[in-house]
Parts: C-alpha cells; structure tokens; sequence
C-alpha cells in the first residue's frame, strides 16, 4: 500500500514550533507498515521534508491539469 500526503499545512506564525515535524512524524508512525509515504512539495520547501527523511526521486516527475477548461 502507498500513502499519499497532498498537502501538510501550519500557520506561518506558527512556523519553527515543531509543529510540522511533529504531524510528519505521526504520518510515519501511523503507515510505517505500508511501502510507500509519498508527499508533494513545492520546490522551495522540499528540504523541510529531506530533513524528515523523505528523498526526491530520480525517476519520476509531478504531473498535473490545473483546469480541464481552458
């Protein structure tokens, strides 16, 4: 099984209490017995994750449509 993270928020002023760390660590315990915790993050906030143990990978590339009526 693969779990999938969409979107990890914290109120900016709220930024620097752990508070993030604290739910990625919960999502880990939580699916530790699946094969996959998958996340999506915005480029400029990908080492946030790095620092919780998730990796870029090498052979993939986020994909999406913004709007089907353009």
């Amino acid at each position: 099984m693969n779990a999938y993270v969409h979107y990890l928020l914290v109120n900016p002023d709220y930024h620097g209490n752990t508070i993030g760390r604290t739910l990625v660590d919960k999502i880990k315990e939580y699916y530790k017995d699946y094969m996959r915790v998958a996340v999506i993050a915005y480029d400029n906030e990908a080492h946030f994750y790095e620092h919780c143990g998730f990796k870029k990978s090498d052979d993939t590339s986020s994909m999406f449509i913004t709007s089907l009526w353009t």
